[in-house]
């Protein structure tokens, strides 16, 4: 980790890709289980200080998964734009999601849009720990399986949830421009959420990212106490 001034370490795009994922599976583990409980609940059944530990140990949910199939799908989009000069981001995403529909329990061969004869290729589908399937929503399952990928312009639905915006982050992570992580963060999320709350809360999410990642950050050296 590079060093800077008074006595403080620099955070590389590492530390801060690494923070945002980690930060976030970390997140969804600890509110998974009182998702759906309001704050009078949580405070009777667990405490005045709400959650302060893993109540039903360190799962990977449904929205960290989607979110790891993101980040795949946009580094094979990267790859693939830089080797051969041209690639279709929400379309290499939509196939990173259609993988993890997959790991979800849905037959390959059964899959929409999925290539017939094809097998999900990749580490991350092959990765068994993320074959479980952690109460996904169900506009997210509708919407892949339909065999579309939904579009701004071309919705597959009317949908207005969470589930664009819980996957977004990665997008913010692919781009130091704001603007351009607003575009990509909205058209990823509208390939399952159609209507306009669905989609322009990812992207604003994606912007604040790219913004969060590149700006000025430190954190002060560690000092060993003697004695």
């Amino acid at each position: 980790m590079p060093d800077a001034d008074d006595g403080q370490l620099a955070i590389d795009k590492r530390d801060r890709f690494r923070g945002c994922l980690l930060g976030g599976a970390i997140g969804d583990a600890l509110g998974a289980p009182v998702e759906f409980w309001s704050l009078g609940e949580i405070r009777s059944r667990i405490g005045a200080e709400g959650v302060v530990g893993y109540l039903e140990g360190a799962r990977v949910t449904d929205d960290t998964q989607m979110t790891l199939f993101t980040a795949e799908g946009l580094i094979r989009s990267s790859v693939r734009g830089r080797s051969k000069g041209i690639t279709d981001t929400t379309g290499v995403v939509h196939n990173a999601y259609l993988r993890w529909l997959h790991t979800q329990g849905y037959p390959w061969e059964e899959i929409g849009g999925a290539r017939r004869g094809d097998a999900p290729d990749g580490w991350l589908v092959g990765e068994r720990r993320l074959h479980h399937r952690r109460a996904p929503g169900n506009t997210c399952l509708s919407a892949l399986r339909s065999g579309r990928c939904g579009t701004i312009k071309s919705p597959s639905n009317d949908s207005k949830g969470c589930g664009g915006v819980m996957r977004a982050a990665p997008v913010g992570l692919l781009t130091a421009d704001p603007s351009e992580a607003f575009r990509i963060g909205c058209e990823t999320a509208a390939i399952t959420h159609g209507h306009p709350d669905g989609w322009l809360t990812a992207g604003a999410l994606a912007a604040i990212v790219a913004s969060s990642s590149t700006a000025p950050t430190s954190r002060r050296r560690s000092r060993s106490r003697a004695g």
